[in-house]
């Protein structure tokens, strides 16, 4: 079955993660597109929110609220969060200006969406108090509980930072991967795109050190320098969120 209109290149990017430079690589590489679907997290954690968000904001489409995006508007949320984790999504939080907060403000529920001719669940794919993430070997139970009450044919979204595609009976779930923050064990970017009605996932490299000099301009940062280091080795391995598992069984079995 098509996805969207023949006629459109659409993209598909999702966690972002507050790495403009990812991001850019993403545009420059696919700068023929006609239209972005975004499906959320777009600034934290991550140390270059402003030129993230001034960024995506240029961009049009449908774009989707991440759990990270909704924690930018109510810090009562981070408020227990491990003190460097905190520092770093305060710190993000005093960048936004006015008209960032009010991008973040317009960002869309997960929802049904018309896409060229086609019907499409977007949603982030984040499900709390009820499972972690979406992966390739969760139970069919998790893929419907992202789907939403009425069952569209595809169904794309975030959240889990690993490309992947699965039917679920007579559903098909995309997920695009993360274009800041890949936990598979590659320094890349990645995301997704549709021509011609079919999705393709696709990847591109990008160069790290404006990333990393942003790094070691966050302030809040100063007193947690163990953790500074562990963040940016975790970027640069390829494992965002730290060599662990699952992402360490999945870089095993060739996923990005």
């Amino acid at each position: 079955m098509v996805i969207g209109d023949k006629s459109q290149k659409i993209l598909v990017i999702a966690d972002i993660h507050g790495n403009c430079e990812a991001l850019r690589a993403v545009l420059d590489n696919e700068s023929d597109f006609d239209t972005v679907v975004f499906l959320g997290d777009s600034i934290s954690p991550g140390p270059q929110p402003k030129e993230t968000l001034s960024l995506l904001s240029t961009l049009p489409g449908i774009h989707i609220r991440g759990n990270h995006d909704l924690e930018m508007l109510d810090p009562s949320l981070t408020e227990n969060w491990p003190p460097p984790w905190k520092a770093f999504d305060d710190w993000v939080r005093s960048q936004l200006t006015s008209a960032n907060l009010n991008f973040l403000r317009d960002l869309k529920h997960d929802g049904d969406y018309i896409i060229g001719n086609s019907k499409i669940r977007l949603c982030h794919g984040y499900a709390p108090r009820t499972f972690r993430h979406v992966l390739p070997n969760s139970p069919n139970k998790d893929f419907e509980a992202i789907a939403g009450s009425r069952k569209t044919r595809h169904v794309l979204f975030g959240h889990s930072h690993i490309q992947f595609r699965k039917h679920v009976g007579e559903q098909e779930f995309i997920n695009p991967g993360s274009v800041g923050q890949n936990r598979c064990g590659h320094l890349t970017a990645c995301y997704g795109v549709i021509e011609k009605g079919d999705f393709h996932h696709r990847r591109v490299t990008y160069n790290p050190e404006p990333w990393i000099d942003a790094l070691y301009r966050v302030d809040s940062l100063d007193p947690f320098s163990e953790f500074r280091e562990w963040f940016k080795e975790s970027l640069l391995s390829g494992f965002g969120v730290g060599r662990t598992e699952p992402w360490i069984r999945f870089a095993h079995e060739g996923f990005v």
